[in-house]
C-alpha cells in the first residue's frame, strides 16, 4: 500500500504545528542487546549444518597380557540452521513527497532500519523465550533441559532439578550444577566457565544486582561473605525482550564457550530505490536473511522460575 497524502493528512493541511517523532526526537532507541550474547557468523550457503564430535570413553583397566580394548572417534549430534528471509518496503507517491511540509517522509530509512533491528532482537530472544519448550539443541530436546542426551551414553542437564525463582540459594545451586553437569558427548566432565553472564528480564534486574554485588551474603543476617560475588566474575545483562518475568539464564561470558549462534546470510541493507513505471511511485525496500539457534547446550543454563 503506497503512502498517499491521505495516509497522514496533518503533513499537508497548511496549519503551523510542531511535529516530532517520539522515537527519534523524545526517546532513544534501545541499545543492541542480542549481539552481546550471540556468536554471530556469516554464511554463504542456503543453510548451515553444525556437527559435534564424540570422543573416546574412559580407558578401562587391562589385565596383564590381555588385548587392548579399542574405541573410535564418532560423529555427535548435528543441526541445520535454515536462514529466514525478511523484507519490508516503503512506497510513497510523488505527490505525497512533494507536498510533505515537514520532511517526515524523507525519514523512511530511519524507520525501516529501526524496524529491522527490533525484529532481530525478537527472533534472537525467541531462542531463550522458547528455550524450555520448542527451541531444541542438536540432541533433540529443549535448549534448557534436565535430560540432554549424550551421544556416548547417559544424560546431563543445564537446568535445576526443581525449577526455582532467582535467589542467592538457587543461583548457588545452579553454579554447583554448572560444575557437575558440564559434560562432553562422551560423558566426561570438562572445566566449566568461570566468567559468566546472568541474563534476566527487567523484573529481576534488582534482585540480580543484589545477589551479584552484595559484599555479604544477600538476604541474610549472617556476617558471611557473598561467595557468588567472590568466586565468579559476573556480567549482568538485562533485556526487556525476555518475555517470562520469572525466567533467568546463565551463559559463559566467552562466546566460544557456548553455542548460542546466529548466521548472517544477507545483512540488513536498503535495496536501491525503485520507481514504478506506471505510477511513478517511489519504492524503498529493506531486506535481510538470518538464522538463530543453539549449536550445543554446554555453556548455558536456565530456570523458568516458578
Amino acid at each position: 500500500m503506497p503512502q498517499v497524502r491521505g495516509s497522514f493528512v496533518e503533513l499537508y493541511d497548511n496549519v503551523d504545528k510542531a511535529i516530532f517523532t517520539l522515537l527519534f526526537d523524545a526517546q532513544k532507541e534501545l541499545p543492541k542487546i542480542w549481539s552481546k550474547v550471540y556468536n554471530i557468523k556469516t554464511s554463504n550457503k542456503k543453510f548451515e549444518r553444525v556437527l559435534s564430535v564424540t570422543g573416546m570413553g574412559d580407558i578401562p583397566q587391562k589385565a596383564e597380557g590381555a588385548p587392548y580394548t579399542s574405541d573410535v572417534i564418532r560423529a555427535g549430534w548435528s543441526k541445520d540452521y535454515t536462514h529466514l528471509e525478511f523484507g519490508l518496503m516503503f512506497e510513497v507517491t510523488q505527490t505525497a513527497l512533494e507536498d510533505d511540509q515537514y520532511d517526515q517522509l524523507a525519514q523512511h530509512a530511519r524507520w525501516l532500519m529501526f524496524s529491522s533491528r527490533v525484529v532481530e532482537e525478537k527472533y534472537a530472544h525467541a531462542v531463550f523465550n522458547n528455550g524450555f519448550t520448542t527451541e531444541q539443541t542438536p540432541d533433540g530436546v529443549s535448549l534448557f533441559n534436565a535430560a540432554h542426551v549424550l551421544k556416548g551414553g547417559g544424560t546431563a542437564r543445564n537446568t535445576l532439578a526443581a525449577a526455582a525463582d532467582l535467589s542467592a540459594t538457587s543461583l548457588q545451586q545452579a553454579l554447583v550444577d554448572w560444575q557437575t553437569q558440564t559434560k562432553v558427548e562422551s560423558g566426561q566432565l570438562v572445566a566449566p566457565a568461570q566468567d559468566l553472564i546472568l541474563f534476566v528480564p527487567p523484573d529481576l534486574e534488582f534482585v540480580a544486582d543484589r545477589i551479584l554485588n552484595s559484599t555479604l551474603l544477600p538476604g541474610s543476617a549472617d556476617n558471611d561473605r557473598n561467595p557468588i560475588k567472590a568466586r565468579r566474575n559476573w556480567t549482568l545483562i538485562v533485556s526487556p525482550y525476555l518475555t517470562d518475568t520469572d525466567a533467568w539464564f546463565l551463559l559463559a561470558a566467552s562466546k566460544k564457550s557456548h553455542g548460542i549462534t546466529s548466521y548472517t546470510r544477507v545483512p540488513t541493507s536498503m535495496e536501491p530505490a525503485m520507481t514504478d513505471p506506471r505510477t511513478r511511485n517511489r519504492m524503498y525496500p529493506v531486506r535481510f536473511r538470518r538464522s538463530w539457534g543453539a549449536s550445543f547446550w554446554q555453556g548455558t543454563f536456565g530456570s523458568p522460575g516458578v
